[in-house]
């Protein structure tokens, strides 16, 4: 356990690993160097199977056994960290390093009456860089999610209907009553699914200025170039999070009639690239049509 000093609460932080080592380092450090007065104990879940015991100074090292996915990962992680003192259990990729202060500031920001959990300004690539998250919130009409990219929201405190699962703090307590990430998403749309399930339990969730971090998108799945990995695991979990039953065939016919044209707008630009692109589309829908009986977690 690291501590920048002896008082402040206690923060127990998740960061699910996979790929090269470089990132994960990155992320451990920018953790450490935080100044922020308050115990942390940084978990790190490897899902890629790569990390020898000591390659992450200050950080614990956790053998997932295999790729579980990102919210397996981060589930395992916080198992691992148990109920302990925590005041806040943050959870991260390990493509994010955080700014100084973002640990006080998600503890503090928990401490808001109501609040479940809680996100700040996600920056591209460097601090101060290109917004990628300041708030956000999910369509209910076309099943989609909206992030803001202003620079005048990012400063301003606000209860939120979505915050990215590559960098947030969550309530412990708020944790283990909706069970954490439904383990059966592998990749994407999980924070989706645990951003409803925390509002249906009336937790809060907060967008809080100070909890800045710069994400560099993409370097683990692609997803950034919209890989056919990212394009796939996205239609396959689009529809999941949504309840009821009726409301999913609803946004099945939407979605099916969005990811036909845009199948075909791969295949127009011609090429592997396209058809591979309008492949991995056609086959994550038909993945998520056949699995949309099954209802979310509560």
């Amino acid at each position: 356990m690291s501590a920048s000093s002896p008082v402040g609460g206690s923060v127990g932080v998740v960061v699910v690993h996979f790929g090269d080592l470089a990132p994960s380092s990155a992320c451990v450090r920018a953790l450490l160097k935080d100044s922020s007065p308050c115990r942390r104990r940084i978990v790190v879940v490897d899902n890629s199977g790569n990390l020898a015991a000591g390659a992450l100074p200050g950080a614990e090292i956790l053998s997932a056994g295999g790729n579980r996915g990102f919210g397996a990962g981060a589930n395992l992680g916080a198992a691992h960290l148990g109920a302990g003192p925590w005041d806040a259990l943050v959870i991260l990729n390990n493509d994010v390093e955080v700014a100084n202060g973002f640990l006080a500031a998600a503890r503090d920001a928990l401490g808001e009456h109501g609040a479940g959990a809680v996100a700040g300004p996600l920056y591209l690539d460097k601090p101060g860089g290109k917004l990628w998250y300041a708030g956000g919130s999910v369509g209910f009409l076309t099943g989609t999610v909206r992030q803001s990219r202003s620079a005048r929201l990012a400063q301003r405190r606000r209860t939120v209907g979505f915050f990215p699962g590559a960098a947030f703090a969550v309530n412990p307590q708020a944790w283990r009553q909706v069970g954490g990430f439904d383990p059966g998403y592998f990749l994407y749309n999980e924070d989706v699914d645990l951003c409803l399930r925390l509002r249906r339990r009336g937790y809060r969730l907060l967008f809080a200025p100070r909890m800045m971090a710069v994400h560099r998108l993409g370097v683990v799945t692609g997803s950034r170039g919209r890989s056919p990995l990212y394009l796939e695991k996205m239609a396959e979990t689009r529809l999941r999070p949504f309840r009821p039953l009726a409301f999913r065939l609803y946004l099945a016919v939407l979605h099916s009639g969005y990811v036909l044209l845009r199948s075909l707008w791969h295949l127009g630009l011609g090429g592997a690239a396209g058809r591979r692109a309008a492949g991995a589309l056609l086959r994550g829908h038909t993945k998520a049509l056949a699995g949309i009986r099954r209802d979310p977690l509560p």
